[in-house]
């Protein structure tokens, strides 16, 4: 990925750092928030969980998730196939005392595994004047007839 408007998405991402990421139950669709661990300039996003999480059996019965950041001036919403890792390298590579705030296992613990998303593509939204200026493009647009200009908008192929 060299695009500059894939590197945008990935530098929003990185500045928001939580997501809530949706899995396929058996119920329907479920969102649940997760701490972005790392995000790769070639679209990759790592998380932490738990080997018996729900979150761990529906990635590995149904692959495709979407991630969805959001900031009060920035959105972004992530497609991708995920995949539970386990590899003992990569939990010690990516493992750091924030990660330890949140369970009592270590890095080579098998109930800690990583959830690897591979990221296919993303959607952003910009507004460098937050919710004040949606409001008032809204107001415009009942005004005056004309349409919102909400900021910026790109559907990225990552």
């Amino acid at each position: 990925m060299s695009s500059a408007e894939a590197n945008k998405v990935i530098g929003i991402i990185k500045d928001l750092r939580i997501a809530m990421v949706a899995t396929q139950s058996e119920q329907g669709l479920v969102s649940r928030p997760l701490t972005l661990i790392e995000a790769t300039d070639e679209g990759d996003l790592w998380f932490f969980s738990t080997a018996d999480s729900d979150v761990v059996r529906e990635i590995q019965a149904h692959g495709q998730v979407n991630a969805a950041f959001s900031g009060s001036k920035r959105w972004v919403s992530v497609a991708g196939r995920a995949s539970v890792v386990r590899d003992a390298e990569k939990k010690q590579q990516l493992w750091s005392s924030a990660v330890e705030m949140f369970t009592s296992e270590g890095p080579d613990s098998p109930q800690i595994v990583l959830l690897h998303v591979d990221a296919t593509s993303a959607e952003y939204w910009e507004n460098p004047g937050g919710a004040a200026s949606l409001v008032a493009g809204w107001v415009k647009q009942k005004l005056t007839g004309k349409p919102a200009e909400p900021g910026e908008s790109n559907t990225v192929e990552l």
